[in-house]
Formats: C-alpha cells, structure tokens, sequence
C-alpha cells in the first residue's frame, strides 16, 4: 500500500503511528485470547469545517493498554491517518479541522470507509470499521420548530428553568453557536413600563443538531418578573464570526416568575458538610443567587446572641446546581488572628428570615422568603479521618503471619483510633465518607517509600495550630516538604514494625524480645507459621492469634493517632514544637523513640497511651465534643 497522507496539523502523531517510544504495561489475556474492539456509530452525518466527529464502540483501550488510531478511505486510495482523543472505551472522538474539511472534498460529499485500528502493548493488533457518507458543508441554516418556554401561551418560567429548542441545523461544539434571539416587549410585574426586548440572546447547549437544552440564563430577559410578548429567532454564529439567520416563532408569549426559597435540607449541619436549598429561580453564570439571612445567631457554648440584621445581616453563596436546586457547603476561612471565620465555624443556632438576592451586574432581585422562619442549628466542628489502606498493608501483614486475619487488625485499629479521640470531637473511618466533603486522609502501607524505615510520618507542610485545615492528608508524596528538604512520603508503614524484633536485619534502638513472643509463632522468618484462615477463632492457636491482633492493631492505631494529633495541631505548643518535652510515660505525642513497644503493643500492663495535659487541653479547646 501507498504511504498514507498525514496532513500538517496531524503530523505530531507520526511517532505514535510508527509505534515509537512505548512506555505502557503488557496487556494481560488468557493464552490464546484476543482484544475485543468494535464500532457501532459515528456521526454527525453533516459536518462542517471545526465539527467534532464522534466514534461509539466497544474496546476503546487506554494508553495503558495500548493505542488506537482513525483512519479515512476513500475508494481504496491512500488513507489519512487520524489521532483520535479517547473519552472512554465506547467513545472516541476527532476534530474535523478545515484541512481535513477541504482534503475530503468540502464543500461537497465523502463516501468512504472509517477505521479504527488499535495496536496493544502485548504485541496484538485489531481493527473495526464503517462505512460512512458524509454532506461537507461551509455552513447550515437553523430553523426552530418548538421552544419549551413559550409551548403554552402564558405559560411561567423561571432563571434557571430547564428549556429546551427543537428544529434543525443547529451548531455543535466546535462549529460556533447557535443563539435563540428573542424581539418584542417585556412588560415588568412590578407594574413600571413595557421595556423593548431587542436581539437579546439565550444559549443553549446542542445535544443534536434538532435539539438545544440548557437553563434559561439571565441574559435573556433579565432577572426581575414580567411577561414577554414577541418572537424568537434561531442566528447561527460560525467558528468565524458570520452569522445565518434561520425560520423561528414568529408569536410567543411567557411569563417570568419571581425567585423563590421553599425549604432547606438538613436543618443541621456541622463543618464540612452541606445543606440542599429548594425553590425556583435559581441562577448561574453571568448572574449570583446568595441567601440573605435576618434575625439572631446564638452561640451554644455562651448563649450570647449575636444580631445579623440590616448591614450584618448574613448573606451566603451556595452552589446553583439546577434552577430548582442549590447547595451550601459549611466552610470556614481563617480570620488572621489565629481564629476562623465563616458559618460553621462554631456551633449555635441561626434564626430569621432567609431570602433569596439574585444579583446580574449592577442589577439586583429580591425573591420570596422562605415560608415560616429558618431555624437552622449549625454542630459543634467534627475532624473526620479517613483509613485507606494500600497494598502494601496486606504485604506487610504476610510478613507479620497475619495476613488471614488482616479485617480483625482493621477492627482493632479502628477501635485504639477511635478510643485514644473518644472525649473530641474527632472519628475515624474505615469507609471512605460520604456526608463531609471536608476531611482528612490518612493512609497505611508497608515499606516506607522515604528509604528511612520510618513507621509514621505527617509530610504536610507546618504546624496546623487550631486545626484550620480539616482536609489533611497524611500520604502519597508532598512536594512542598520534598522542596524543603523534609521527607516527602507521609502515611503509616507497616512494615518498618518489623524492626521492634531484636532479630531484625537492622533492629530499632527500641526493640524488644516482646515483639519475637508476640508474633514469632506466625512469622517464616522467625521460624514461625503463618496463620491459616481456618484456625480463627476457635483453633488450637487462637489465644495466641488474639495477643498479636492485639498488639499489631494497637500498634498501628497508635500510630495513626500520633500522626493525625501532628495535622490537628499538636504537640501543643509553639510552632517548631511537635512532640511533649519533656516525654513521660505512656503519653500519645511522644517522640517515636520514646514510647516503647510494649507501650505502643499495650501489653505487660504499659499502655495505652493517653493526652498529656497540655494537649488534652488543646483538643478540648479546638474540637469539644
């Protein structure tokens, strides 16, 4: 076959259509088994210089996996070669750039094959095909058949109602836009005169070339209530700038409605969660809808009631996620003074009038109240803690013998944690969650990817000193600590315990016979054998077993507990001061060579370790339950 044509702007690829410089992982299939790829569907069937054409299959693989490229026939003549941008195994999609336009006959017709070939890391290769006809055309004429707001005369509508456009010929991505322009006049509710609407334009999002949807913005006939009496007109605007003018309604007649609060969801909250606003007339984009909140909020640990009425009166932006439909999320912001700011930042009570004000450049709407009162009770601050365990947890309990008993250590972990921030308001999860948006991570994982056999470390940058920062997380690599010059990989790492055995390659300075007793009898390299899933509870060695889920799991919890207290804060202290001075026996924040194993293991009457004053002082200050 002739070389194929690569136009100018697809040149980059050539690299990837020789199968040059592959760095992806082998493809893993049964001996004998081949990829599976297919195609099913691709469209548009008109297209215009800039059109985005879409490919829907099967078996669109991942660069992971391998690499696919599109291909155009025409006629068994030479093919141009196409890179496609990957969506997800069923999609794929390319742009139609006028140099493709013009080279496969536009303005005019294509009628040839489309293939897709995928060339995988394990050596395969496979290919499916279409045959497609294609009308090239410079630009398309719109027509609107049907327009949502206007489908029964007088009917209302709201900022943010969900509308819809049907016709023909509108824009896709890529092509321009089409604009729905509305003519006529706009009589206000509040009773002041008819306004001329002249050209004003509303976009929508094309989903087919016979459909647009979108929320009715701002900018079409403002944001104050009335009734608009005219015509509305479907403009095509091309990627260049020309405008085409199409047929539309030449008389409608809608009503805009006023903005309205109708309830909230919950009536408490706590930091890091949010409330759901219900109502209408909610909007986005160039406009802002805040709620406005009048009355008192009175503080649970004080009863002082603090006034938000006129000039203090609360406003908050929630997020508009439909017209019907926003959301709040409880975040709070420091207040340079070492404190936070922000509702959510302490508990107590909020009642008043709560009012929606949608605001659209120098214009501004007051909507209807909430009917009845708002009393919302915003909850003492929680520190949420999620436990993701990594691979290297499991590996490391194969080391330890306790690999068929890894969800009891889970369970013990989470108990120590929990327990140790039992007087706080502070939880861990083992589950990742799912009503906060905001809260801290910290992972456990086997060898410590520093090199430095440490069992724990919190990498984030400082000292959080009043905990401001609720969404730490303790894992993965810091850049910011790696920079200045600390040790980047943050999180708890297993299989560093393994040097509390005086038989260690390379023992800690802390090691103990305890750890040999403990955990001997299932470790290989101790000579021991491995727990069999069978044999817990109830076996011969169960006793035994028990003891080391014991000792492991309080060994970890105490860790995790250890490294989340550096996130909240603590040691408490000044900034360069992380862990109690002097130490004493049994206390949390010790440093590590300071608590020995059979401390952290909670054995031989030692453990478990508890706040020293001064940072059971500072918990209580900063999260009170």
């Amino acid at each position: 076959m002739k070389p194929p044509r690569v136009l100018p702007a697809l040149a980059c690829c050539l690299g990837w259509l020789l199968g040059a410089g592959c760095t992806s992982v082998p493809s893993q299939l049964p001996d004998g088994a081949t990829h599976l790829l297919g195609l099913q569907a691709v469209g548009p069937d008109t297209l215009l210089p800039g059109s985005w054409v879409v490919c829907r299959g099967e078996g669109f693989v991942g660069p992971d996996e391998g690499s696919l490229v599109v291909s155009l026939e025409r006629g068994g003549g030479q093919p141009w070669l196409l890179s496609p941008v990957r969506i997800d195994d069923q999609r794929l999609e390319f742009r139609m750039d006028r140099n493709l336009w013009g080279a496969l006959g536009g303005p005019g017709t294509f009628q040839g094959t489309l293939r897709v070939q995928a060339s995988y890391t394990d050596g395969q290769t496979a290919s499916a095909e279409l045959a497609v006809s294609w009308t090239l055309l410079e630009q398309l004429t719109p027509s609107l058949d049907h327009f949502s707001a206007a489908a029964s005369q007088g009917q209302t509508v709201y900022l943010g109602s969900a509308l819809e456009a049907l016709g023909d010929g509108f824009l896709l991505d890529g092509e321009g836009f089409t604009e729905l322009r509305l003519n006529g006049q706009f009589v206000p509710a509040d009773g002041s005169g008819a306004v001329p609407i002249q050209g004003r334009a509303i976009v929508l999002e094309p989903d087919r070339r016979d459909r647009l949807a979108g929320p009715l913005p701002a900018a079409g006939l403002g944001i104050h209530p009335g009734l608009f009496n005219g015509s509305v007109r479907p403009v095509n605007v091309h990627d260049g700038g020309f405008e085409i003018e199409g047929t539309g309604l030449p008389s409608v007649s809608f009503e805009l409605g006023p903005t309205a609060l109708l309830r909230f969801e919950p009536t408490s909250a706590s930091r890091g969660q949010w409330i759901d606003i219900y109502g209408r007339g909610f909007v986005a984009g160039e406009a802002t809808t805040v709620i406005q909140i009048e009355g008192t909020f009175t503080r649970s640990r004080t009863g002082e009631v603090v006034d938000l009425s006129g000039a203090d009166a609360l406003q908050i932006p929630p997020e508009v996620l439909a017209g019907d439909h926003m959301r709040y999320i409880l975040r709070v912001s420091p207040d340079g003074h070492g404190g936070l700011t922000g509702l959510g930042a302490e508990p107590g009570t909020l009642r008043g009038s709560a009012t929606p004000v949608v605001y659209y450049g120098a214009d501004e709407h007051t909507g209807l109240s909430l009917p009845g009162q708002l009393e919302f009770q915003v909850l003492a601050q929680k520190q949420v803690v999620y436990i993701s365990y990594l691979p290297g947890f499991t590996d490391a309990l194969r080391d330890f013998g306790l690999r068929n008993v890894e969800d009891r250590i889970r369970d013990r972990i989470l108990t120590v944690a929990n327990r140790d921030y039992q007087e706080f308001s502070v939880e861990f999860r083992a589950l990742r969650p799912t009503d906060f948006l905001e809260y801290s991570v910290i992972e456990v994982g086997g060898v410590d990817p520093n090199g430095q056999g440490l069992i724990g470390l919190d990498a984030t940058m400082g000292k959080d000193i009043g905990n401001l920062y609720f969404d730490d997380v303790v894992g993965g690599a810091n850049a910011d600590s790696r920079e200045s010059g600390h040790y980047a990989f943050g999180g708890v790492f297993v299989s560093s315990y393994l040097a509390f055995s005086p038989h260690a390659p390379e023992p800690m300075p802390i090691a103990s016979p305890r750890f040999d007793d403990l955990f001997g009898p299932f470790m290989e390299r101790l000579g021991g054998t491995p727990v069999e899933a069978s044999e817990y509870p109830g076996g011969a060695r169960a006793a035994e077993i028990e003891q080391a889920i014991h000792a492991l799991g309080s060994m970890i919890g105490n860790t995790l507990t250890h490294e989340i207290g550096h996130t909240l804060g603590l040691a408490a202290g000044a900034a360069n001061y992380f862990h109690n001075d002097p130490p004493g026996p049994n206390q949390i924040m010790d440093g590590g060579g300071e608590r020995p194993f059979e401390e952290r293991a909670e054995i031989d009457g030692q453990g478990p370790a508890v706040w020293a004053t001064e940072d059971h002082t500072y918990l209580q200050t900063y999260l009170p339950k």
